[in-house]
């Protein structure tokens, strides 16, 4: 009975040592958030975590300037390139919400490219600027109401006016006070639309009763929860507008895909810092997709207007007309940390546990015990669900799997939607025989 108890007292002993060193270990792991060459943190919060940061290269250029509100939300952010040479080409801002306030794109000379300011969390005007004139969008609780184009030489006004009751856009061309066209056309844009692909501006149909081939495709693209570099969904969201210009973005996000696709922009400027990696997660389904040649005499017709008055031609139908459209669903997810330690061991621990949520909050097994949501809890992570219902667009934070089956059964129940305009180049229309 004595030999009983003693070994029992032991054992008592032993898992109290164990116990204490495990949580000796657990103290000692180091969580703190450090400067080193490449990553330099201004000034911190009272618990640690950033309030303001930059990444630089070994020359010192930035590659990005940031600053979090204390709850871990960003409040600010500038990005730079070095392709094709070191110039700023985005900077946002956002509410302690992580509602947009408004963000600003520059090219590489260093000009002002495109900007938006919202209200609400929602677009209410966008502006691009180009050499050939500025284009102003005006947004009403996020849909697109107008678009306003105005030559640089300000002679000369391409307006079109969307009115979503009566499922309509009225398109007006104006030069020197004179009005050149009207035609009022259906409110989404299809097949043969036209559009000036420098300042993104959608003009008239030049085709007459434009008829497309429909291919029902019913294909899916899927990809699991993935760890990446950064936010970037170029692969998971494709462009709305995929112009006849090759375009290959490097190591950037592609911000010409910003300028006329809201759910990629609303991605990129919620995520354009990533101080470890994210865990995103995609999945695309194409319902089948329309496709236009328009008749030889009409691309003659066509081809002979534009040659007698290029400039003419540009101000009522623009470089590029829709040639392709695709119909379809998005869906995008995005687990971010923010806030992670310097440590090695310490950033894989707090990765492993963020993985491990982002599969319960995806299948529903698997709980973080409590020390493991101790663990996670000393960064910033989020689970976000994006798609192309409005609804969804800014993002919905995930925690569970009841709400991530209630959003997704949501998305399959909704209907397809165009996801890509395609389109060619009015000087291809001959060669298309």
């Amino acid at each position: 009975m004595n030999n009983f108890i003693f070994r029992s007292v032991l054992l008592a002993i032993t898992v109290l040592l164990f116990s204490c060193q495990e949580d000796d270990n657990l103290s000692q792991t180091d969580y703190s958030i450090e400067s080193d060459a490449y990553f330099q943190i201004s000034s911190k919060y009272p618990n640690g975590w950033i309030k303001e940061a930059k990444r630089v290269d070994n020359l010192e250029n930035p590659y990005e300037q940031f600053e979090y509100y204390e709850n871990g939300y960003l409040k600010a952010a500038k990005i730079y390139s070095s392709f094709p040479q070191q110039h700023l080409y985005m900077e946002v801002s956002r509410s302690e919400d992580n509602k947009p306030l408004w963000s600003k794109y520059y090219t590489p000379e260093g000009d002002l490219w495109f900007e938006t300011t919202y209200k609400d969390g929602l677009a209410s005007e966008k502006k691009v600027y180009t050499g050939k004139g500025v284009s102003v969008y005006q947004y009403e609780d996020g849909d697109l109401t107008s678009v306003e184009f105005t030559r640089a030489d300000a002679n000369a006004t391409s307006s079109t006016v969307y009115d979503k009751a009566e499922g309509t856009r009225t398109v007006i061309i104006k030069k020197d006070g004179a009005t050149l066209l009207e035609e009022v056309y259906p409110y989404t844009e299809n097949i043969g639309a036209s559009i000036l692909t420098n300042n993104q501006v959608p003009l008239a149909n030049p085709f007459t009763n434009p008829e497309g081939n429909y291919s029902k495709l019913i294909e899916s693209f899927a990809q699991d929860a993935i760890w990446q570099i950064n936010a970037d969904p170029i692969e998971g969201v494709p462009a709305y507008r995929n112009f006849y210009e090759f375009y290959a973005p490097n190591t950037t996000f592609a911000t010409k895909f910003a300028v006329n696709s809201e759910l990629y922009q609303s991605i990129i400027e919620q995520y354009p810092v990533t101080e470890d990696q994210v865990l995103t997660l995609s999945y695309q389904y194409i319902e089948g997709r329309n496709s236009f040649l328009p008749p030889y005499q009409e691309r003659l017709s066509l081809t002979e207007e534009m040659e007698q008055d290029p400039s003419l031609f540009e101000l009522k139908y623009g470089n590029e007309y829709v040639e392709k459209v695709s119909y379809g669903k998005i869906l995008y997810m995005v687990g971010a940390l923010r806030n992670m330690p310097t440590d090695y061991n310490a950033a894989s621990e707090i990765k492993n546990a963020a993985r491990k949520q982002m599969n319960f909050i995806l299948y529903g097994t698997n709980e973080l015990t409590a020390k493991e949501q101790e663990v996670l809890d000393k960064v910033w992570f989020e689970v976000k669900f994006f798609s192309t219902l409005k609804a969804h667009r800014n993002g919905i934070v995930l925690t569970n799997n009841d709400d991530y089956n209630a959003f997704a059964q949501e998305f399959q129940d909704s209907e397809s939607s165009i996801i890509q305009l395609e389109y060619a180049a009015f000087e291809q229309l001959i060669t298309g025989s």
